[in-house]
């Protein structure tokens, strides 16, 4: 006789997804990223990423050991933080009275950051930038959960304050790099190669795996697909990014610098924008973080569109040419405001006045009996 297994509602279609299955999947659409890091920059990314995950694994590991007293196993996502942060750093690195580089005449000749072999002080960076993501910012308020910074973007800001980085020009394919983090110069010109080389992430800069629009937007996909993420948020950031691009360093930047920008130079302006530099990165794979950003519909709205404002408005006007990491950190510690102070409206929720006058109503209204007498 066939057995009938009756539970009660609610009801979910398809097998139950954990934690564990929701971070291998920003695992798998983070490949792409590194692939294309690993080509336009070189195999260093490659070399990054392993000793940033390991760093990090081994960090929360002896974190829970001594510090907890725990036997837990960390889990993936101490792996996604090494993984973000190898991607968010460059490929390779010099830091001032270090040097402990191997490049073509041998170790620690100089001769910049370009010409480096094998770089020891890039991992350096790597290992300290992971123990500080891992320890300081995540374990110590908690651990998994109860962060509120993002572990690899506050890591970074930590390891630029700390030592002096410089944008590298890419090496894969044979391609000429473009010129710095982010378009400068004649935005007139329209070149398609340039675009193109952008597109692809063929452009020198500071953050190897955020370089490429078209592997972010493959993991961005893949992430909508696998409902990791809402794809209104992404849309809605990049949305946010192009209006104030075109406020701030479109039609305020003309003001105040009698710039003659057409309207083929403001197209071109948003379109180098948008590919440069790591919004696009942070917008998909940092700002839809479960735990640095807000748990509401309405607070991520806000949430994406005040990481789009304050990273326009720090490209245009600071000192610090890409401001999309520093102006994540923003929301993040902005994020518990939003959770507390901006509340949905529960369902069929009427405001107390209301209620009052449809009581005050009702007892006006004539019953029954009395109609009938």
């Amino acid at each position: 006789m066939k057995q009938v297994l009756a539970s009660s509602a609610p009801f979910l279609s398809g097998a139950p997804r954990g934690t564990r299955r929701i971070l291998i999947d920003v695992l798998i659409a983070l490949s792409p990223c590194l692939i294309a890091a690993s080509i336009f920059f070189g195999w260093h990314v490659l070399v990054n990423a392993a000793v940033c995950m390991a760093a990090c694994y081994g960090a929360e590991y002896v974190y829970n050991r001594l510090i907890l007293k725990k036997k837990k196993l960390p889990d993936f996502s101490c792996l996604i933080t090494g993984a973000v942060l190898a991607l968010i750093l460059p490929a390779k690195a010099v830091f001032s009275g270090w040097d402990f580089n191997f490049y073509a005449d041998g170790f620690r000749t100089g001769g910049g950051a370009d010409n480096i072999l094998f770089s020891f002080d890039i991992i350096l960076g790597c290992i300290i930038g992971s123990v500080f993501a891992v320890a300081l910012v995540k374990m110590l308020f908690g651990g998994q959960g109860k962060n509120f910074l993002n572990p690899a973007a506050a890591a970074h800001v930590f390891l630029l304050l700390c030592f002096a980085f410089t944008a590298l020009n890419t090496t894969g394919f044979g391609f000429t790099a473009s010129n710095g983090a982010f378009l400068d110069g004649d935005k007139g010109t329209g070149d398609t190669g340039l675009f193109l080389a952008m597109f692809i992430g063929n452009q020198a800069s500071l953050t190897a795996g955020t370089t490429s629009a078209i592997a972010i937007l493959a993991g961005c996909i893949y992430l909508c697909v696998r409902k990791i993420i809402d794809f209104k948020i992404p849309l809605i950031g990049i949305g946010c990014f192009l209006l104030f691009t075109l406020l701030f360093d479109g039609m305020i930047a003309q003001s105040l610098l009698m710039r003659p920008d057409t309207p083929a130079k403001l197209f071109n302006n948003l379109a180098a924008n948008l590919m440069a530099g790591s919004f696009l990165f942070c917008l998909v794979f940092m700002a839809n973080d479960y735990t640095t950003a807000p748990v509401t519909f309405t607070n991520k709205v806000i949430y994406i569109a005040g990481f789009a404002f304050f990273t326009v408005l720090l490209r245009s006007f600071s000192a610090q040419g890409e401001g999309a990491i520093f102006a994540l950190l923003l929301m993040n510690v902005l994020t518990p405001l939003l959770d507390r102070y901006v509340v949905p409206k529960p369902f069929g929720y009427t405001k107390p006045e209301k209620r009052l006058k449809a009581a005050k109503k009702l007892l006006s209204e004539p019953t029954v009996q009395e109609e009938t007498a």
